[in-house]
């Protein structure tokens, strides 16, 4: 018996001997071409399952067999082969650029393979967005995916930010794209509303600025309604898809990342400096305006009150683990100023994830991340005593000094003239306060278990619950807001959304030919909303700011709860891999909508054939797709607009119920929209050119719009379905491989490019216009119109006759056409272009994108409040008379009557009520919207693996402007000075800037660490 083992032994041992002669080991390293490391790059021989993955240092080691080829693979670069022949060390230098096997994240998370998409997606590494920074990451976003519009609401740091892919929808409801983390969507609502008119107010803050770029490894944007359709009536406008980062097996990596940054305005009010306090040319100490004689101004009055603000981001992120179990921690804090005194954010996030590979079959996914974030003294904007506003507002003789001694010893406030509206704004700053504090923890748990080699099932569950607490504060005194005493507000929101999901997806072979993927799955999604919010209006002892001290108290509650249950299912059917047949359903019922009609389904289908595969073409073509795609998805409507809604109110011997003045719709219809989309997709010149080109249309059905209701009715007003917005459009990204080279130079550049048109097809029989919120304001006001645009604008204007002529009146003064009376033009640019250069050479990057935005027009309040006080710079002109407007009279005659500047401005401006005409500028701007300049450093260090120094900057300069759409003859050219991508808030109505918050140039140091 032991003889027999002996001779076994001795058997396999020479076997083992055998085969270890005919392997080599073979070891090395993987770079960029800029000499990078490049870690998780994929070593395999070829012919073989035997590989390996490149460690953090961008090592590796193989046994393969004596004479084989190595093949070397990583997203975002060009794969290689290698042939081992007697080699031990071989070191492999992979080129940056677009690989045609990509693999892209798309609904549910699920991984496909780049070339099968028949629709258009986009993707975005977290690199490109964790180093040159903002607040609110998705601002990160402007010039970098086609098709994408962003807008930032005014208020300063951690207001809300507003995306639409692919154009406006819907006229009352939300025309945001849905954010999906991980598979899960998460709530994006902005809490406290947001500002939807030229009076103002203060903007809540989105859920998205909660993400933390730090953890997020990359970004699918799913633009069209066929890509989307899997998230059902949440995703009518496209989906932003966030995988974020997760533990790794082998050794633990540390990783830093660390910024500080000053921050000034870009754009400020271009004033003159030359006239003082006073009217009619003559000098005074009371009046509010700058129509004085000719006095000592103050040129810094409006920019000292800004301040030079810093920001600080550091993170850090802990990855590791084996290959049963990977763990990634992170934390992030963020303390970003305002260049408002006082206004600042500060947000500290904490994620820890757990991957488990607990059998040969099952799998885990565990995450949890907790969020808090404090803003203190948010910005009010609008026309409404704002602290830019106020600060406006001074004229130009009154220095800081003078305005920072803003109270007596009895605390009551300065001003320099009499107004019941209006403040020193030194006082705003200091006594009227609004700071927000929120806590937010969102969970994840999935499973995978494989049923088969070719059947998985995954399950989910997420929950998303945050809670705002909000105090405002008007000290005594405080013109509008203040009661006797001083005034308090308390608010507290509590927002939760549960996501339960199980699916399962597949893939089988049916022929040698032809195969199918697939998934089917159901999933719940439940939302809530509370929010109870009391006021003091009037304190008992004076700036006392306790509820318990309040002179009169009122209070308000609201809970909102929504369901949607789904089904749904996709098949990806694929002949000879190169054309690929999509299929896909899915139904929601939606608590929202009448029970009787709660349910609609979305179809999808598309065609995706590979030319390059098919046929044989010139060699200078490297990859040619041809896609298209049509879906039908939809949007459910608001809570509690089926049935009659009544309000319980203080007063009487009990309180008393009040019947809401809007009749229910017990009828209501989903929102469908339906999308058609074409694309084209080549790469040429081995991949060093790439053209992704698309085309869409989609038609947004079901509007749910408010007729107004006659007096006897009852009712104020009453919901109905109806409408037709129709968007077509454009879209190109260019991606181009100007300079290659293992060594040396490098330069890439991509170009994105959109354009779009909306266009409003039909309203109602009884409803030809509609508002997007305000009305025409105190400027303009966003109105759809049938036969119109989505985002036409329309104001008061010059008043013409029927020649196109100005008309003037007896006295030489011009004549107003009424208010609304004038189209002034379309918020929506007529095309976007984002343009970035990227340069490496050896260790040096060089990375700028240039965006612009070309077409549209804004209104803007502020200046002609400016105008209308004698600061703008533009009023100089004709201050002494003599000003005859080239201009006819209402008979036709032509103008002889000379009148001077102060009566032409406070004519036209109005003061709170303004032409808006005379004030909307096109809104076409180009910038230099990022800049970093960065250096890898080579560390001979154990201990620091990798080190990256940049010097950032955002919003670093205009390369242009707009000009005022209307020249007026005698007085110079007025350049848009404010920045077109600041709104006064983040939902529909845009278009209208008043006390907006001037924009930021950013410039400062990132380092990058990894241990």
């Amino acid at each position: 018996m032991k003889q027999k083992r002996f001779y076994l032994t001795l058997a396999l041992l020479l076997g083992m001997v055998s085969f270890t002669l005919a392997q080599i080991n073979v070891s090395g390293k993987v770079t960029s071409n800029t000499g990078e490391s490049l870690i998780g790059a994929n070593i395999l021989e070829k012919g073989t399952t035997n590989g390996a993955v490149t460690d953090l240092d961008g090592n590796f080691n193989l046994r393969v067999q004596a004479g084989a080829t190595l093949q070397v693979t990583m997203i975002g670069f060009e794969s290689k082969e290698v042939a081992v022949g007697n080699q031990s060390v071989i070191n492999i230098t992979l080129i940056e650029g677009a690989t045609l096997g990509e693999v892209v994240v798309t609904a549910l998370g699920i991984e496909r393979a780049q070339k099968t998409l028949t629709y258009a997606a986009q993707k975005i590494g977290g690199e490109d967005i964790n180093e040159v920074r903002d607040a609110n990451f998705v601002n990160t976003l402007s010039g970098k995916v086609a098709g994408m519009t962003i807008t930032q609401a005014a208020g300063g740091p951690g207001s809300a930010t507003r995306v639409v892919l692919r154009g406006n929808r819907s006229i009352q409801g939300n025309n945001n794209a849905l954010f999906v983390i991980d598979g899960v969507p998460v709530d994006n609502t902005t809490v406290g509303g947001s500002v939807g008119n030229d009076f103002g107010g203060y903007n809540g803050s989105d859920g998205a600025a909660n993400i933390n770029p730090d953890d997020i490894e990359s970004m699918s944007i799913l633009k069209g309604a066929a890509a989307a359709v899997l998230y059902g009536s949440r995703a009518a406008n496209g989906v932003i898809l966030i995988t974020t980062k997760k533990g790794k097996a082998g050794k633990l990596s540390v990783d830093v990342n660390s910024g500080i940054v000053t921050e000034a305005p870009t754009i400020l009010p271009d004033v003159q400096n030359e006239f003082g306090q006073g009217n009619g040319g003559v000098s005074n100490t009371t009046s509010s305006g700058s129509w004085g004689g000719k006095a000592t101004t103050y040129s810094d009055n409006i920019s000292a009150f800004f301040r030079d603000a810093i920001s600080l981001n550091n993170s850090i992120g802990i990855k590791g683990g084996t290959e049963k179990m990977q763990t990634y921690l992170s934390y992030s804090n963020a303390q970003n100023q305002g260049i408002i005194p006082n206004n600042e954010l500060k947000r500290n996030t904490i994620t820890l994830r757990i991957n488990n590979q607990l059998t040969s079959r099952l799998s885990t996914d565990a995450k949890v991340t907790y969020t808090n974030q404090v803003i203190n003294n948010k910005i009010k904007v609008g026309e409404e005593s704002g602290i830019v506003m106020n600060l406006y507002k001074v004229p130009r003789s009154i220095s800081d000094a003078t305005m920072q001694d803003f109270e007596d010893e009895s605390g009551n406030p300065k001003y320099w003239t009499s107004s019941s509206i209006y403040m020193n704004p030194y006082w705003t700053l200091n006594r009227t306060l609004n700071s927000e504090n929120r806590n937010r923890i969102t969970s994840l748990l999935a499973a995978n278990y494989q049923l088969t080699d070719w059947l998985k099932i995954t399950g989910r569950a997420s929950i998303d619950r945050y809670t705002d607490k909000v105090t405002r504060t008007f000290y005594d005194k405080t013109l509008l807001f203040a009661q006797q005493g001083g005034s308090y507000e308390e608010g507290y929101y509590d927002v939760m959304e549960r996501n339960l999901e199980a699916f399962l997806t597949g893939g089988n072979k049916l022929t040698e030919s032809i195969s199918v993927n697939y998934v089917a799955g159901t999933s719940v999604s439940r939302r809530e909303f509370s929010q109870t919010f009391a006021s003091a209006q009037g304190l008992l002892v004076p700036n006392k700011f306790d509820l318990s001290f309040a002179r009169n108290r009122s209070t308000g509650t609201s809970n909102v709860k929504r369901e949607i249950q789904s089904v749904f299912a996709s098949a990806q059917i694929s002949l000879k891999d190169y054309l690929f047949l999509d299929l896909t359903g899915r139904n929601d019922w939606a608590s929202t909508l009448p029970p009787e009609s709660n349910s609609y389904f979305y179809p999808s289908v598309g065609l995706n054939a590979i030319l390059s595969e098919m046929t044989n073409l010139p060699d200078w073509v490297s990859f040619m797709k041809v896609r298209g795609s049509w879906t039908r998805v939809g949007n459910d409507v608001p809570q509690g607009i089926l049935l009659q809604t009544y309000s319980f109110e203080q007063g009487g011997t009990g309180g008393f119920i009040r019947r809401d003045g809007t009749q229910p719709i017990p009828d209501a219809k989903p929102e469908l929209t339906t999308s058609l989309e074409f694309g084209l997709d080549w790469r040429l010149f081995k991949n060093r050119v790439g053209i992704d080109l698309t085309w869409y249309k989609t038609n947004s059905v079901n509007q749910l719009l408010q007729l107004e209701l006659a007096a006897p009715s009852g009712f104020d007003r009453q919901y109905i379905n109806a409408g037709n917005i129709q968007n077509t459009g454009v879209e190109l990204t260019l991606n181009l491989g100007v300079i290659r080279k293992e060594v040396g130079l490098n330069w890439d550049i991509t170009v994105n490019y959109a354009k779009n048109n909306p266009k409003v097809i039909e309203l109602h029989p009884d409803i030809k216009q509609a508002f997007l919120g305000g009305g025409y304001g105190r400027t303009a006001g966003p109105l759809v119109q049938e036969g119109g645009k989505f985002g036409d604008l329309y104001s008061e204007g010059w008043k013409r006759d029927a020649q196109g002529r100005l008309v003037v009146d007896a006295s030489g003064k011009p004549v107003g056409s009424g208010s609304g009376g004038t189209l002034v033009g379309n918020y929506n640019p007529d095309f976007m272009l984002g343009l970035t250069n990227t340069f490496t050479l050896n260790r040096l990057s060089l990375n700028i994108l240039i965006d612009g935005r070309f077409g549209g027009v804004m209104t803007s309040g502020t200046e002609a409040n400016l105008a209308f006080d004698g600061t703008a710079s533009y009023t100089t002109a004709n201050r002494t008379g003599g000003w005859i407007l080239d201009a006819v009279t209402a008979t036709g005659e032509k103008n002889t009557k000379a009148i001077d500047a102060e009566t032409f401005w406070t004519t036209v401006s109005g003061g709170r009520y303004s032409w808006g005409e005379l004030f909307t500028y096109d809104a076409t701007n180009v910038r230099i919207r990022e800049l970093a300049l960065g250096y890898d450093f080579k560390l001979n260090s154990k201990f620091i693996r990798s080190a990256k120094l940049s010097l950032v900057s955002r919003n670093l300069l205009f390369l242009y402007r707009g000009n005022a759409i209307l020249d007026i003859p005698g007085v110079p050219t007025r350049k848009l000075n404010f920045d077109p991508d600041i709104n006064l808030g983040s939902g529909n109505y845009q278009g209208v800037e008043y006390g907006n918050l001037p924009s930021t140039r950013t410039i400062g140091l990132n380092l990058k660490l990894t241990f």
